[in-house]
């Protein structure tokens, strides 16, 4: 039995269970690809976020820039200077993201990679979680599988 079981290891989930579990909550991420996974989107992350955690990202920053050239057809070349304070991070998300589950799980949380959620259901007062292998009881459960997950339709 958890206090919370997440579902996806991406930022929000990894995230999550960081807090949860820096607060002593017990947290399991439950993710269906292999740790550190390759993902191919964007990189661009506002230092903002370091705000919200205490630890330093900088091992998982590939580059901070402080400027965005625009082109139209690799022509009409337009470079904008940034007005914040702070640089942009340019991050390589496969990077990036396994540095937030490892500082989740210094804190206590469990991750378990290669474990895809097949099912999910709501009875007496807790959530089951079902896996290939087993399933896992939790009291709240977080949906953070991205926009073509099953969460959202499950639930």
């Amino acid at each position: 039995m958890f206090d919370c079981i997440i579902v996806g290891s991406g930022p929000a989930g990894a995230s999550a269970a960081y807090h949860l579990a820096k607060y002593g909550r017990s947290v399991l991420v439950l993710e269906k690809e292999s740790l550190p996974r390759y993902k191919p989107c964007g990189g661009g992350v506002s230092p903002i976020v370091q705000e919200w955690f205490d630890f330093d990202f900088s091992p998982a920053i590939s580059l901070k820039i402080n400027s965005i050239r625009y082109t139209w057809k690799k022509g009409d070349l337009v470079e904008v200077k940034l007005q914040n304070q702070q640089p942009i991070w340019m991050v390589r998300r496969e990077i990036f993201d396994y540095f937030i589950v490892q500082q989740a799980q210094k804190q206590g949380a469990e991750i378990r990679d290669k474990t895809p959620v097949i099912g999910i259901e709501f009875k007496h007062n807790n959530w089951q979680v079902y896996t290939n292998n087993q399933s896992f009881t939790s009291r709240y459960l977080i949906a953070a599988d991205g926009a073509k997950g099953s969460m959202a339709k499950w639930l």
